[in-house]
C-alpha cells in the first residue's frame, strides 16, 4: 500500500499545491458556502504561525520524518490501519518538505471559513496537512496488541 499510496498523495499534493500558486490569491474565495474558502498563504514556518523563516531546518525535519517512516514501511510489517497511518504522515511530511527545501514557504490554501470559536481563526492549511492530521489519528485510534504479563 505505501509504494502506491505515498508517491499519489505527494503527486497530488505538488500538483494542488501549482495550481493554487497559479490560480489563488490572498483574497479568499468561496468553495463551499461559509464553511470552506480557498485562500492562498505563503507559510514560511510552521502551523499556527510557530517558527516563522524556518523554513530551511523545518523542511529538513520533515524530509527526515517522512523517510524514516518509508524505511519503517519497507522493513516491516504492519495492521492495516497503522501502515494507512504511517504512509499517510509519510506523505504529508514529505509534500510540505519538499516545499520548504524547494520554494521556501509552504503552499496553503484551504481556508475554514466558518464563525464557530476555535475554528474561526484556524490557520489555513493544505492536503499534506490534511494527511499528517488523518494518519496520526488513524494511529492513535488504531487497535493495539495487549501484552500478556
Amino acid at each position: 500500500m505505501p509504494t502506491v499510496l505515498v508517491p499519489l498523495l505527494l503527486a497530488f499534493d505538488q500538483i494542488l499545491k501549482l495550481w493554487a500558486l497559479e490560480n489563488l490569491s490572498p483574497i479568499p474565495r468561496p468553495l463551499l458556502g461559509d464553511l470552506l474558502y480557498l485562500t492562498l498563504v505563503k507559510n514560511t514556518g510552521a502551523g499556527f504561525g510557530l517558527l516563522q523563516d524556518k523554513a530551511q531546518i523545518l523542511g529538513w525535519v520533515s524530509l527526515l520524518v517522512g523517510g524514516v517512516l518509508l524505511y519503517l514501511l519497507g522493513f516491516r510489517r504492519y495492521p492495516p490501519a497503522v501502515t494507512l497511518g504511517l504512509s499517510l504522515v509519510a506523505a504529508g511530511a514529505l509534500g510540505n518538505g519538499v516545499d520548504r527545501l524547494g520554494r521556501g514557504f509552504v503552499v496553503d490554501y484551504l481556508d475554514l471559513g466558518t464563525q464557530i470559536p476555535l475554528i474561526a481563526q484556524f490557520p489555513v492549511f493544505n492536503l499534506a496537512d490534511v494527511c499528517v492530521t488523518l494518519g496520526a489519528a488513524l494511529l492513535l485510534l488504531a487497535p493495539r496488541k495487549r501484552r500478556r504479563y
